[in-house]
This record gives structure tokens, C-alpha cells and sequence, in this order.
């Protein structure tokens, strides 16, 4: 027979109840050639005591006992917080199946029937004490990843405010910028243009005013893009009626005299109400268009495809010149992107950061996707608005 070397706090601590004494011996006995540490008492009022003042870590359970019984003992000890986690074992000598099924409905978690066997009850003692200690041991772990789960949902919500501290700050740098640079811009602009005007005509003359005049613009556009960026991301555009698919593209149409648009999309598309201010729809469709132009070798004609869905109208334009790598078109809308800039789309500043934050605030979306070498296609979505057609 083999016996465990351990400290005494190692050594695993049972609780014997039984009213006859022979049996308190005989396990008494057992357990501790075994390496446990037995701690008979011969009543149910006693064992309620000796666990109260130190909690075993297994508890063998007479049924049949004066005063209180073992399913009394049994149901006070789970209605005790400290207590309910402790196993426990019925040693009876009663083997209905009534009593085993209400040993087990008050909380056992074994039932061995006397007269019983040293081995058979030493192994029931050892399972159950494993079984608890792996408990313990998930117990613990959840524990532990419960404080990790709480710090990672602390760190990302401190990210998270520092995310909207740096986003607030952007749009009020912008906001800045676009308010500051207004004036002394305007100051410049005049005098550039007064400088201009006083100098005699000639072709070199209409050549510096023609680079002045594009630039003059494309300046006012940044400021004014700037402004609007930074209003769309503070306060989302309340929405001012609907207006339908063909009349947001009459519209767009009559801004392109000399581009033939040509939509591909079923018929009674053209009535579906889209959301959005139908001005800024506008809008934004037309810096679409520009750039379907700007990525297709055939800057007269575009051929945009729609499809009626559940919830959006989803419509798209094929490209066939763009010269991005497919990273650079994924981030292509972004306001820091570096690859708008520095593409053949350059001459529209932060007009496609614009159209795709107009789209955003009602619903929308605006994606640019490679799929060779230089082919692609811009999809853009609209959300239909629920409401129908109202007076914009």
C-alpha cells in the first residue's frame, strides 16, 4: 500500500459523518493509509459545526442518522455559500432508487451503498477531489481572464476616447484651417488678380492667367472642401426630403453637356427614393462622374450599372486606366491617403473625400476596387429612403 508525501496543508481533508462508530473507524482508518486527512463526527449537528469551522474538501455522508438525518445535512450544507462547493459522497445503506435520485436532487455528486468496499470508496474519494480541484483550477482561470478581458475593455475604451479626442481635434484643425486660410487667401487672390489685369496683353499674359484662374479655383474648392468635411464629421446632414434615382441623374446629366451618360439599370429603378439632401447628393454623384472620367480612357461616355436591392440601390462604373495598386484604391477615400494626390485625380483635391462623406452621413458608401491591371470599378451605394418621395 502506498501512501502520499505531503505537507499537512497538501493533504486533502475529509469529513466523515456516521452515527455508528465502527464505520467511523473503518473509513477513518482507510483514509488516512491513504493519505487523506479523516475527520469523523457521529452526528448530522456536529458535521454542520465541523464544516462551518473548517471546510473539508470532501464530505462522506451517512443517510440513516437520529436527530438529522443525511438529506437534512445535506440540503443545509447547499444552502450555505461556503459550503455548497464541497462534494458530497452518500455512504448508505438504503439502496432504493427513490433515495439515490433525492441524494442526488439535493446537490451529491456520488452514492455509494453499504456495506461497502475500502477501494471502491477511496476511488469515488480521489475522483470527486480531482474533479473539484479541476473546478478550481477553470474557476481560477476564469478569474484570471475575467481581469484580462476587463483590462483590454479598459485599454480600448481609453483607446477609443483617444480616438475621438484626435478625431475631435482633427475637425477642429480643419474647421481652423478652412476659417483662417478663407481671408488671407482671398487677400492673395486679388492682388494676384489686380497684378494680372495691369499687365498689358499679351500671350504671355493670357498663359499666367490661365494657370492663375485653375489655380484660384482649385484653392477655393480645397477651402470649401475642407468646411465641408469637417461639418459632415461633426453634425450628420439632416435629410431634406428624397429625391429619385432618374431625377438625381437628370441632374447630374445637365451638369455634363459634353459627357454622354448612359445608366444600365432596369426601368422603374429610376423612381426609387434615395435618402439624402438631394442637393448634396448631387453633389457628390458629380465628383463620382468626374472620377469615372478621370479612370477611363473614354472621357466622352460612361456607362454606369445599377441594381435594385432590399434596403439600397447599389450602382457601379467600370474603369479601365486606373493606375493604383489595389492597397492604394482601398484607401483611395480616405482623407490622409497619399495616393489620391499623387493620381491622375489629382486636379480634384478632396472632392472624392467629400462625395464619399456625403454618402456615409445618408446610409451610402463609395468604394474604389481593383481587379487588373488597370481595370476597376468605383461601387457606390445609396440607401433607399423608407419614407418615399417627399417635397425636398
Amino acid at each position: 500500500m502506498t501512501t502520499r508525501s505531503a505537507s499537512p496543508r497538501d493533504i486533502p481533508s475529509i469529513l466523515i459523518v456516521d452515527d455508528t462508530l465502527a464505520n467511523l473507524e473503518v473509513l477513518s482508518g482507510m483514509l488516512k493509509d491513504r493519505g487523506y486527512e479523516p475527520r469523523p463526527v457521529p452526528s448530522g449537528k456536529l458535521a454542520l459545526l465541523a464544516a462551518r469551522s473548517q471546510p473539508p474538501d470532501v464530505i462522506l455522508l451517512d443517510i440513516r442518522m437520529p436527530e438529522m438525518d443525511g438529506f437534512e445535512v445535506c440540503a443545509r450544507l447547499k444552502a450555505d455559500d461556503a459550503l455548497k462547493e464541497i462534494p458530497v459522497i452518500f455512504i448508505s445503506a438504503l439502496d432504493e432508487t427513490a433515495d439515490k435520485v433525492k441524494a442526488f436532487s439535493l446537490g451529491a455528486v456520488d452514492y455509494v451503498t453499504k456495506p461497502f468496499q475500502a477501494e471502491e470508496v477511496e476511488a469515488r474519494v480521489r475522483t470527486h477531489l480531482r474533479i473539484r480541484a479541476l473546478q478550481d483550477q477553470l474557476r481560477l482561470h476564469n478569474e484570471e481572464l475575467e481581469q484580462v478581458v476587463a483590462q483590454r475593455t479598459r485599454d480600448l475604451a481609453q483607446a477609443i476616447q483617444r480616438l475621438r479626442e484626435l478625431g475631435q481635434l482633427k475637425d477642429d484643425v480643419l474647421r481652423m484651417i478652412s476659417h483662417e486660410l478663407r481671408t488671407p487667401a482671398n487677400g492673395v487672390l486679388g492682388m494676384a488678380q489686380l497684378i494680372i489685369d495691369l499687365c498689358p496683353p499679351s500671350a504671355d499674359c493670357a498663359k499666367y492667367r490661365g494657370h492663375f484662374d485653375r489655380s484660384r479655383v482649385r484653392l477655393l474648392n480645397l477651402i470649401d472642401d475642407t468646411t465641408m468635411i469637417a461639418n459632415l464629421e461633426q453634425h450628420a446632414p439632416e435629410s431634406r426630403g428624397a429625391i429619385s434615382l432618374g431625377r438625381l441623374f437628370a441632374k447630374v446629366t445637365e451638369a455634363f453637356p459634353h459627357v454622354r451618360i448612359q445608366p444600365a439599370w432596369p426601368t422603374a429603378a429610376a423612381t426609387v427614393p434615395l435618402k439624402g439632401d438631394p442637393e448634396l447628393l448631387k453633389r457628390a454623384v458629380e465628383t463620382i462622374v468626374l472620377l469615372a472620367i478621370t479612370f477611363s480612357t473614354d472621357k466622352h461616355c460612361i456607362a454606369p450599372a445599377g441594381v435594385v436591392e432590399a434596403q439600397i440601390f447599389r450602382m457601379t462604373f467600370a474603369l479601365d486606366a486606373v493606375p493604383l495598386p489595389e492597397e492604394a484604391a482601398a484607401g483611395f477615400f480616405n482623407l490622409e491617403s497619399l495616393a489620391r494626390p499623387g493620381s491622375s485625380a489629382e486636379a480634384l483635391g478632396l472632392a472624392p473625400v467629400v462625395a464619399q462623406k456625403i454618402l456615409s452621413a445618408f446610409g451610402g458608401g463609395l468604394r474604389l476596387v481593383k481587379t487588373g491591371e488597370r481595370a476597376g470599378y468605383l461601387e457606390v451605394t445609396f440607401l433607399k429612403d423608407p419614407e418615399g418621395l417627399r417635397p425636398a
